[in-house]
């Protein structure tokens, strides 16, 4: 049977009212698992593996249907997962923990478990508190049916107190080719809301115990569903740090800070060059640099250059020229040629990020005072690494740092920032390997901002910014490339 990636899913678009936004419209594609058994004659096994891919690809249950959402012009509904070895509780959790331990656990694997009247009541409840309205026991009957089947892989994480239920945790999950639970979903959670339970955080404990369940049964990812932005009701999720979300197709580990959050989805619009001051370069200034104004102002051809040593504010740029390289039409000179022949180094990408801008910023460079790499610059690009959009490139001699350089990757653009040698051609022979990577990869240009002589060499041209910002446009809004580990 062909794995999920490589199957031909027939799906279809369901318009509807938006469940999270009055006045909005949703677009939801669709797929079912009786589709994928009758197409496949599948086995069980091979069900959880479809499973498991759909969840990757950002895929959620609900009864027989997988879906997933594709509103346009929306920056909602952004899938969310925890790297379980990762995860740390904060404070108010550990609270929350020890609150609770007179909580019995336990895991209910029967399906004819799934539904009883218990179950049934406490849902019934639990929905009126939260919509306001009271079902019919048949409607919630029919609700907790659709939500507890259709899949192979359920259970119920059911909690008690004094042998009562007081909650209940819909969990899916999905197997590796060799049988080994690989992922773990939380697909609904309803608890018992009288005023005792209330106080109890009892949904926090929930998302703790199903971590430290992900742990014993060494499971790497806790799925939380979907994390909306802009809806308080799904805010929570993020508490649980450090997670990842699903961005351009690609999983994102996030910073610790919800303020480093990078929106892909959302660009902050930027003045046009001259408009504000009267310097035809600069677009703005401001005193900082958050991290989703810097992604912004890369998506529209602007960057940072300023002298935070002596006390310049952040400056925002767009060159009246820009200068690029085409890295199919790289020069390489026949000293570097000569020397690939008997290369010393070996390479590798976002090893040691950090430890790449600071020897950075300790270059001395002619003609330049001080150093333009200080503490908002490292702050800033730090977090654009952590968000997968900054890259460092390393250089190494004998296990030991000799060069390197960093820049951003963005659809199939890299814009280059610095670069620092502390061994001879490391940097050089780094730029070289790289930029025929970048090229193999399927990256079409290299923004090396203003002239340097030294970009000049591996053959850089200066261009007119409108004709940059025309090419731009195209590609930073293509997928982004994927890089190696090592090169």
């Amino acid at each position: 049977m062909p794995s999920a990636a490589q199957i031909s899913i027939p799906v279809r678009s369901i318009q509807d009212e938006c469940g999270y936004f009055k006045d909005k419209k949703s677009d939801t594609l669709i797929t079912t698992f009786n589709w994928f058994r009758e197409k496949y004659d599948v086995s069980e096994s091979n069900e959880f593996l479809w499973f498991g891919e759909l969840l990757m690809q950002g895929w959620r249950r609900s009864g027989n249907v997988m879906y997933i959402t594709q509103c346009q012009n929306c920056n909602q509904c952004i899938p969310i997962r925890i790297p379980v070895n990762e995860f740390a509780p904060s404070k108010s959790q550990r609270v929350a923990w020890r609150k609770n331990q007179d909580i019995e656990i336990k895991i209910e694997k029967s399906p004819d478990k799934f539904v009883t009247e218990e179950k049934i009541l406490m849902l019934r409840e639990y929905d009126f508190h939260h919509n306001g309205e009271r079902r019919t026991i048949e409607e919630i009957r029919r609700q907790l049916e659709t939500i507890s089947n259709g899949y192979s892989g359920i259970w119920n994480m059911e909690y008690y107190l004094n042998g009562k239920l007081i909650g209940v945790c819909i969990l899916d999950y999905s197997k590796d080719k060799y049988g080994k639970i690989n992922s773990l979903s939380s697909n609904y959670f309803y608890y018992d809301v009288s005023p005792e339970i209330l106080k109890r955080s009892i949904g926090v404990f929930s998302v703790l115990k199903e971590i430290e369940l992900c742990r014993q049964l060494e499971i790497p990812y806790y799925y939380l569903g979907l994390y909306l932005p802009d809806c308080r009701k799904m805010n929570y999720k993020i508490k649980y740090k450090p997670y990842e979300l699903l961005l351009n197709n690609q999983w994102t580990f996030m910073p610790d800070d919800i303020n480093a959050v990078i929106n892909r989805r959302n660009i902050i619009k930027f003045p046009k060059p001259g408009e504000l001051y009267n310097h035809p370069d600069v677009v703005c200034v401001t005193d900082d640099i958050p991290p989703q104004i810097l992604y912004s102002a890369y998506m529209q051809g602007i960057f940072p250059w300023f002298n935070e040593d002596e006390g310049q504010p952040v400056i925002w740029q767009c060159p009246k020229k820009r200068f690029v390289l085409n890295p199919k039409e790289i020069h390489i000179s026949k000293s570097i040629k000569k020397f690939l022949k008997h290369n010393p180094f070996t390479y590798t990408i976002d090893e040691c990020f950090e430890e790449v801008i600071e020897q950075c910023s300790m270059m001395n460079r002619a003609g330049q005072p001080g150093t333009w790499i200080g503490p908002k610059i490292k702050k800033a690009y730090t977090t654009l690494h952590k968000a997968g959009i900054a890259h460092s490139i390393e250089a190494w001699h004998n296990g030991k740092l000799a060069g390197g350089f960093y820049g951003e990757l963005i659809g199939t653009v890299f814009f280059g920032e610095s670069m620092f040698t502390l061994e001879p051609d490391s940097s050089k022979s780094a730029f070289v390997l790289f930029t025929r990577l970048f090229e193999k990869l399927g990256g079409q240009l290299i923004d090396c901002q203003a002239y340097t002589d030294n970009m000049a060499r591996y053959g850089a041209t200066e261009i007119p910014r409108d004709d940059f910002l025309s090419q731009l446009k195209n590609l930073v809004n293509q997928p982004d490339l994927v890089l190696p580990k090592e090169f």
